[in-house]
């Protein structure tokens, strides 16, 4: 197949742009030929592109005929959209429709919905906008503190929510629980055909040999992640500081604005490895007892408990979200109450007392994220009249 896979770069790097990558290069290791039609915000930082941002984010005219005009005359077969804010806008999705190829998007997050994309405002998770409509976020300025800025956010998808825009088009969710979400809030305010939303997971690439049994594994638990309160760093420390002498070691994995905070609680059990390589960050995975994710928001996509899964290491999770609807209690971790140390601890206290099939849990998460489960997804989504 001939497939243009479409990306607007944030102008930091982050997971949406490795995901693209990672998504190119397996189709062209399968053999497809991969079209890439890519742009930067980076380009909109100064000058008359900044000045014309505003414009280009509701409808970038420019952008949707460069589509057009490769979709037309390389003859593509598919294409995939991943994000379009700023600088690519919705058009884009509009004038790949409009030629008649199967069109996929991916929803990194909930920006349908939600401008600032995370459904999470002054610390604590925030569905008034796909409840009560995008005027909530333009009272409260959602978009990066900026009222300019989410009056554009919340006219580019209030305009394209009312023009039907992403109506036929393949919608990828990253999970079931981004799923039931988006399905509920379409209810709502109607965005996208409902049988036309798909779950495909990111990949995940973790070293794929042996899996460390339970019973050789050292008396530890690893806390990787930014050190910050949306990844729930206090409740953790608050909980191995109430375990007190009976806590396990943890192994706290990351930088952050709570790194020197964190430093200063001097608990004697916690060790600090700052930013870790992801090579190293996956050995300590795969010795640890368990993984620590105490997030206090929704998360788009719980890549680390996926990568621990998929090591055979359970997770310690937050019953929120993503983060908690990946752990399968009593199989492949524990629940606890999000940002409850006492909750935490005691689960703690109860996995002292458990065991766990490494192997199992590795196995099924290996299925789960596998190259050829994303591969075969992808292919379900190239093709008309497959989709499930």
């Amino acid at each position: 197949m001939k497939i243009l896979l479409v990306h607007c770069h944030y102008r930091l790097p982050g997971g949406e742009d490795a995901v693209f990558a990672a998504e190119r290069a397996l189709l062209e290791r399968r053999g497809h030929q991969v079209i890439v039609y890519e742009r930067s915000n980076e380009e909109a930082a100064h000058g008359l592109p900044k000045a014309l941002l505003p414009l280009h984010a509701v409808w970038n005219h420019a952008a949707a005929r460069d589509i057009k005009h490769i979709i037309k005359t390389q003859n593509i077969d598919a294409v995939h959209i991943h994000n379009t804010l700023l600088l690519l806008s919705p058009a884009v999705v509009r004038a790949a429709k409009s030629t008649g190829v199967p069109v996929v998007q991916t929803l990194h997050n909930f920006r349908l919905f939600c401008p600032n994309g995370i459904l999470l405002r002054d610390g604590r998770v925030c569905e008034d906008c796909p409840r009560h409509g995008l005027s909530c976020a333009i009272r409260h300025r959602c978009y990066r503190g900026s009222l300019a800025q989410t009056l554009v956010v919340a006219a580019a998808y209030g305009l394209h929510r009312r023009l039907g825009t992403w109506r036929g088009v393949t919608m990828v969710a990253l999970t079931e629980f981004d799923r039931q979400k988006l399905l509920e809030f379409n209810r709502q305010y109607p965005m996208f055909d409902a049988d036309r939303l798909v779950v495909k997971p990111n990949p995940v690439c973790v070293p794929s040999g042996p899996v460390n049994p339970w019973g050789d594994r050292k008396n530890q638990m690893l806390f990787a992640g930014r050190l910050e309160e949306l990844k729930g760093l206090r409740t953790v420390l608050e909980a191995w500081r109430l375990l007190g002498d009976a806590a396990p070691a943890l192994l706290v994995a990351g930088e952050g604005p709570l790194g020197d905070w964190a430093r200063a609680q001097n608990l004697p059990n916690v060790q600090f490895l700052g930013q870790l390589p992801r090579a190293e960050l996956h050995a300590r995975m795969a010795e640890s007892r368990a993984v620590v994710a105490a997030s206090l928001c929704y998360e788009s996509f719980a890549l680390v408990p996926a990568e621990a899964h998929a090591l055979g290491t359970p997770v310690l999770a937050s019953g929120l979200g993503n983060v908690g609807a990946s752990v399968q209690p009593g199989f492949d971790g524990l629940c606890f109450a999000p940002g409850d140390a006492n909750a935490l601890a005691g689960a703690v206290r109860a996995f002292g007392q458990m065991s766990f099939d490494c192997n199992a849990i590795a196995a099924r998460a290996r299925r789960t994220y596998s190259e050829d489960e994303n591969y075969n997804a992808l292919m379900r989504f190239y093709t008309k009249g497959t989709i499930q």
